[in-house]
């Protein structure tokens, strides 16, 4: 495979504040893609199969596609018309687009800020990340929604009633749309919970778990205080001593996706069953002899 990739990367350090007792230091990373394209393939190939992982083969995987940009995320979709809207069936489920392509799995921007305060013997650290664009595709959603384990499944509907009451007693999921018969009858209907959130597993549908990559966080947060060895008199036996409390992955600022953190994924088209991501907080004694 050849690929053309084009971008912008900066780093910027810099001094803001700066006496006897007070320093205050920040670096600034920020990188744009402007493009990514996949120029060839085997020849006479203009597609392959990059990433799927478990169960990948039912709802979205990366690929590898000519003319588009690198790690392009296809897979069931919910069909539309002409117009946008989406293509209901009889039962009140949605037709399937099997070939729905949400874009690149890489976002178009990534950066970071790093801050040190220093005051006296007190060592500030501050670092947070982000990233802007890309898709991912969850599969724990998926088995989530399928399982009737997340609140979407048990939420209230527009008339007031549980979507998981009986259509006869004012419950189900509010479809509207168009028949897919003919791509323009209107369509305006309840469907019962099990039948509406059970369709994207049997028809392959990925659409409602496919999320952007965007996120804010505050990814480390440190402070250190350098013990005065001389001054307490132990700088006989510790020529320099720090204790620090850190906390890390203490604030996920700002998510595009609801149930899953962005900046946890693991796999080349989404997370695929792992583990949550985690937050800590410790605390460190460096000692210098």
């Amino acid at each position: 495979a050849a690929i053309k990739r084009q971008g912008i990367e900066t780093i910027i350090t810099a001094t803001p504040v700066m006496n006897k007792d007070f320093r205050w230091d920040l670096t600034n990373t920020f990188s744009y893609l402007i493009k990514n394209p996949v120029t060839s393939l085997l020849p006479g190939v203009d597609r392959i199969l990059l990433a799927g992982g478990s169960f990948g083969t039912r709802f979205a995987r990366a690929f590898q596609q000519v003319n588009q940009d690198w790690g392009q995320l296809i897979g069931g979709g919910i069909a539309r018309n002409s117009e946008g809207k989406m293509l209901i069936k009889s039962n009140g489920t949605y037709l399937a687009d099997a070939d729905k392509h949400w874009g690149s799995v890489i976002p178009k921007v990534n950066g970071g800020l790093s801050q040190m305060f220093h005051y006296k013997n007190w060592d500030l650290n501050i670092n947070l990340d982000y990233q802007v664009g890309g898709k991912f595709f969850s599969l724990s959603e998926q088995w989530g929604t399928f399982s009737g384990l997340l609140d979407w499944t048990a939420a209230t509907n527009d008339k007031g009633k549980n979507v998981r009451d009986d259509v006869s007693a004012g419950g189900g999921v509010h479809v509207v749309g168009v028949d897919a018969a003919d791509g323009k009858t209107p369509v305006d209907m309840y469907v019962d919970a099990q039948t509406y959130y059970h369709q994207f597993y049997f028809n392959r549908v990925a659409e409602p778990f496919v999320h952007d990559l965007t996120y804010v966080k505050l990814r480390e947060v440190s402070l250190g205080y350098q013990i005065p060895v001389r001054k307490i008199g132990i700088s006989k036996w510790v020529q320099g001593a720090v204790v620090s409390v850190i906390a890390r992955n203490p604030w996920l600022i700002y998510s595009a996706a609801k149930n899953f953190d962005p900046s946890e994924i693991s796999a080349v088209q989404g997370e695929d069953g792992q583990y949550p991501g985690t937050r800590s907080v410790g605390v460190n004694i460096k000692l210098n002899f």
